[in-house]
Parts: C-alpha cells; structure tokens; sequence
C-alpha cells in the first residue's frame, strides 16, 4: 500500500522512485495515484504545486511521463520503464515493428521526425510535420499511441515567461525517445526479458504494493486501451484462404465459429484475422476474432500439412468488389501466399470505412 503525503516536489520525487510505477489520478486500483496522496494545498492550492513540478521532476528524476495507463498520465521511473517499454512494444524496436507491418506509414513519418529532432516542443513538431488543418492531420492521435506504445515519452515542461521572466500559464509538453532522454539506462534493459515476463513483472509489482485489490482490476487498468490481457496490443492478420481446397465460403453461410489452419505461432487469442480468399476471389471476404489458439491437430492431405488449428468467429462480411487485391495493392501487399501482418494503414482504413 501508498503510505505517502506529497506536499513538496522532493516527496514526489522520492515517491516516484520508491513506487516505480505512479499514475496521476485516481483510477481503479485505490490509492494508485497521485492525486489521492497529495496535500490539497499543492494539489489546486493557490501556491506552486505537482502541476508545475512534472518538468522538473521529469528532469531530476530522470524519469518516464506520458499517457501509459487507460490513456492518462504516469510518471514510471528509470528502474521500471525499459519493461514497461518492452511489454507495450512487445519486444519490437520502431524500425522492426514498421518492418514487420505493425506500424503505419503516418506513424512512422512522425516517429522519424521527432526522433530526428528530439527534444522537441510539441508545437515546433508540429509545424516541422505540417500538421494543420490545411495539412497532414491525426497528429493527436499518432503521438498518443506512440505514446501507449512507449516509443515517445515527455522529456519536461516548458513555461512561457512575463516580463519579471515569471513562468505563467500552461507548461508546452516537450517530447523525446527513451533511447535519447534514458541512454544506456534504457538500452540495456528495454529487450533484456521477454514481453510477457516484463508484463509478469510488472503486475506483480502493483499486486504488491495492493495486495488486498482483486489481480483482474490491476490487469484491466494496465490493459485498458491496449488490448487483451495477454499484456500486448490485438495484432491484426492477413491470412490466406484457397476455395479450390476449402469452401470457406459455404462454411461461414452455414457457421459463424469454424475452425482454421493456425499457421503461425504468433497468433492469439482476441487476434483480428482480415481472410483473404483467392480466385474466383481475390479479395478479403471477411473479418474474424481468435476464438482458441494451439488445438492440436494432425492432418495432411495433397496439399496441406496441419499440425494445429485456431478456432475463428467471423465478425464482418465484404462484398468481393471492395478489398480486393487491386486495392490491396496500395498498401504494398502484392500477395497473400501465407499469415502475415495487416498493414496498419489498411486496418485503419477499414475500421474508418474509406475504402470504396
């Protein structure tokens, strides 16, 4: 349990690093926040408090802030952030998760940017990338999740100043990488376990601190908005069908759970899977949850081999002229051979219907 009153800027730094892991306001774990231990002097009192603390603190500490929990603010120390990152990232670094398709072009362009140029104030990234109304837009939308993904943290707050060289008003959030604002500190350390012994680490960490809190809610707040409780994003799948061996077609009339040739060990449960079924086809026909992964199966005919299935509920029907490999095209996927990533970009596109 928290047993703290902030009243001065060094007990917060000193809480940070004794609790490692420190959300801002009250949630659903209680007495997991900032808010519910600070004196209401410092808090929204008429003197200096914990709002204008978070860039010094930032910079004393040497610490992490961003929107990593439920999409709201938390300070997590240097101890604790190379997991914290490693388990949000699942253990890719940027350049592996564009790579693997797991990062839009637009996230990468803004990503590039701000690691070129951090530190940086968010306005300054802003005119760098043209992100205005008559520009490129999402800029909120990118940085949050670059943000929740751990690849873009807040490195201080930067004050305008009166005449006197007072600081007033709202302090201007400047952003950096971990790579650059942590070194070494962070490098080291970021890929050193595996995704889900970091995430192992972590809740065991908070159900120590909250022994009496029920384990499900520490694991819903640290999931919430990022995906299933395996303690990673939903990862989105495009994976291929061929009619002249199933007709997958007749069984998604007939049933809306079937179940399907696994294929890649990386898939999982609460997964999105986008079907690709071929000729007469050519085009995605339907959008599925992972029901059940790793059935043990043994099979093999003339042309398919399997050793397990995964078992998929289909969730959306398109019409064969709207996905279709031309389309499919303009996200560079030229073939559909075997499970791969979704192109972010086209997950997206999809789920915001701007596709003909």
């Amino acid at each position: 349990m928290i047993d703290l009153t902030i009243r001065t800027r060094e007990d917060l730094e000193q809480a940070i690093q004794k609790y490692g892991i420190l959300p801002y306001f009250r949630n659903s774990v209680p007495g997991f926040s900032i808010e519910e231990h600070v004196a209401p002097e410092v808090w929204f009192g008429g003197e200096e408090g914990v709002w204008e603390w978070k860039g010094p603190v930032i910079q004393n500490a040497g610490c992490a802030y961003g929107k990593y929990l439920a999409g709201r603010a938390v300070f997590i120390s240097r101890e604790w952030f190379p997991d914290f990152a490693n388990w949000r990232r699942d253990g890719y670094d940027f350049d592996a998760r564009f790579d693997d398709e797991l990062a839009s072009f637009r996230d990468k362009t803004l990503f590039d940017l701000l690691d070129a140029k951090a530190p940086i104030l968010s306005g300054d990234l802003k005119k760098a990338g043209n992100y205005s109304k008559t520009g490129n837009t999402g800029f909120d939308t990118i940085l949050n999740r670059l943000q929740s993904q751990c690849y873009v943290l807040t490195s201080d707050f930067v004050y305008k100043r009166d005449k006197q060289g007072k600081p007033y008003g709202w302090g201007v959030a400047q952003y950096s990488t971990p790579e650059k604002f942590m070194g070494g500190d962070f490098t080291a350390k970021v890929y050193k376990r595996k995704p889900e012994a970091s995430y192992q680490r972590i809740l065991e960490h908070i159900q120590n601190m909250f022994p009496e809190c029920p384990r499900k809610t520490i694991e819903r707040l640290l999931n919430q908005g990022v995906g299933q409780e395996r303690g990673g994003e939903i990862k989105h799948w495009l994976i291929p069908s061929n009619p002249k061996y199933y007709d997958v077609v007749t069984a998604f009339r007939e049933n809306e759970i079937i179940d399907w040739k696994q294929g890649n060990d990386n898939i999982r449960e609460g997964d999105i899977v986008f079907l690709y079924v071929g000729v007469p086809y050519s085009a995605i026909l339907y959008r599925c949850e992972v029901l059940e992964t790793d059935i043990p199966y043994v099979g093999r005919s003339e042309h398919v081999t399997l050793k397990k299935l995964m078992k998929i509920r289909r969730l959306d029907v398109y019409p064969p002229d709207k996905l279709t490999l031309k389309e499919l095209n303009k996200y560079d996927v030229v073939t559909v051979r075997g499970p791969r990533s979704a192109p972010i970009q086209l997950v997206e596109d999809i789920a915001a219907d701007r596709l003909k």
